[in-house]
């Protein structure tokens, strides 16, 4: 009964994950502060987030998650501002390590959406543009 209660407690450990897997946040900010909003469609394997739209004042959507126990959690988006869209994996085992903050209560993934593409805040140091945005097929 013991070793069953102190593997419950280790269970919720880490923002709700367990101890072996890692929790994330993944926050998407937009700079683009115009007439026109940046929609943004995020979705996994099992879930949709669904259909935001990022406009003055609500310039920001972000989720939490637990990584599984296989390491493969990957989360993508599709935006669409203007005449341009993208679409790229805002999270995925590869990506993790740029979030990173080696804290038990979870690791931040920063996304800034900019008028020249996507940027993602490596390792809490530097943003690096990782995505431009590509124009719309006619």
């Amino acid at each position: 009964m013991f070793a069953l209660l102190i593997f419950v407690g280790l269970n919720v450990v880490n923002a709700g994950c367990s101890v072996f897997v890692q929790g994330y946040v993944v926050h998407i900010n937009s700079d683009i502060i115009d007439d026109d909003s940046v929609t943004v469609h995020c979705r996994s394997k099992d879930e949709d987030l669904g259909t935001r739209v990022l406009r003055s004042p609500n310039l920001e959507f972000e989720w939490s998650f637990c990584d599984n126990i296989g390491l493969t959690t990957l989360f993508y988006c599709h935006f669409w501002w203007k005449n341009f869209e993208q679409t790229f994996d805002v999270f995925n085992h590869k990506l993790s390590r740029w979030c990173n903050e080696n804290k038990k209560e979870g690791n931040t993934c920063n996304w800034e959406i900019k008028d020249d593409g996507f940027y993602l805040y490596e390792n809490h140091t530097t943003w690096q543009r990782l995505y431009p945005w590509n124009s719309k097929p006619i």
